[in-house]
């Protein structure tokens, strides 16, 4: 019997969004590189399976793209105990903390980069 999948809402798109900039982070802690796009497929699936939701594949592979630009700025935090800590604390439980400082941040950067969806760069 398959399970009803809902459409992407707006909140589902920061909460997967910010699942994918972590899940980039823990990748690129584990590996010292960036994952390839099948990583990125998997790690998506398994945040739209969890949560019952449905996404077709080029919204994904936006909001992979998103969340590879937002890992790329917080990068430099792996090189501090704390930013170390709460992505191992990420891959050990394989789900986002909301109230570690470290996910609470990357949650707002996510907001922020949705919210500005349309706006031109400046």
């Amino acid at each position: 019997m398959s399970q009803v999948r809902y459409p992407l809402g707006p909140d589902d798109r920061v909460h997967l969004l910010c699942w994918l900039t972590c899940g980039f982070l823990g990748a690129y802690y584990l590996e010292g590189a960036w994952p390839d796009p099948s990583f990125q497929v998997r790690a998506a699936h398994r945040w739209l399976e969890r949560h019952q939701r449905a996404a077709d594949w080029i919204e994904t592979a936006k909001l992979s793209v998103k969340a590879q630009a937002l890992a790329a700025r917080f990068r430099p935090m792996l090189d501090t105990d704390a930013g170390r800590g709460a992505i191992e604390q990420m891959i050990e439980a394989d789900e986002l903390d909301y109230d570690s400082a470290v996910v609470q941040r990357i949650f707002s950067a996510c907001v922020i980069e949705l919210t500005q969806r349309g706006r031109p760069s400046r």
